[in-house]
């Protein structure tokens, strides 16, 4: 098996969106500033990603090989990749390594579905939380949505007086903070804590 050490210093990209995942990679050391820019730039959602994580596995097989975010370092990042021929050949010759590569595929897969049918609750509250962690990782910290609050409201179908009440209240409670063009989300884990009791809140 090849694996690949790579260091990166503070401030360097390390994958460019769409640039082709032909490698898995693995965040061994540090921490990584995701970037996902939607395809009309109208929206940014950036986060940090803190070691040990995966990055993307969901993008290195399928029709869409392409990574979905820009990824910058943050101080000093180690990171550990194998070429995809290699982690072929790991997964025919390692069955502990196939299920759990099956198990954070399928997690990943079932969470956009879990969202999509989130976005029919009345709860606003639920249907940003469901939105924001399904978007983001699981372990990831200082979230910023930067976008115009009309293109929020519009996204989720509700009026604007609506749409800012439920910024205000989150805002009261110390989960987000937020202006005309951003919402930063302060505790992402309080978050969890807004989804209906049916839920499995670890897998978020």
């Amino acid at each position: 098996m090849k694996f690949h050490f790579l260091k990166y210093p503070n401030g360097e990209k390390i994958v460019t969106s769409g640039e082709e995942c032909n490698h898995l990679k693995f965040l061994i050391s540090g921490e990584i500033r995701s970037e996902l820019i939607t395809q009309n730039e109208k929206m940014k959602i950036t986060e940090k990603i803190q070691a040990p994580n995966v990055i993307a596995p969901e993008h290195l097989f399928g029709r869409d090989t392409y990574f979905p975010a820009n990824l910058y370092a943050e101080g000093t990042v180690g990171i550990m990749q194998i070429e995809k021929s290699s982690v072929v050949q790991m997964l025919q010759e390692e069955p502990i390594f196939l299920i759990n590569l099956l198990n954070i595929l399928s997690r990943r897969s079932q969470k956009a579905l879990e969202s999509f049918t989130a976005l029919s609750s009345n709860d606003l509250k639920e249907r940003l939380a469901f939105w924001v962690l399904s978007l983001t990782q699981q372990k990831s910290s200082d979230i910023h949505i930067i976008c115009k609050q009309k293109d929020l409201y519009a996204f989720f179908g509700v009026q604007r007086s609506v749409f800012l009440s439920t910024l205000d209240s989150l805002k009261e409670s110390g989960i987000i903070d937020y202006t005309a063009k951003e919402i930063v989300i302060l505790d992402r884990s309080r978050l969890k804590d807004l989804l209906l009791d049916s839920t499995d809140k670890e897998d978020f």
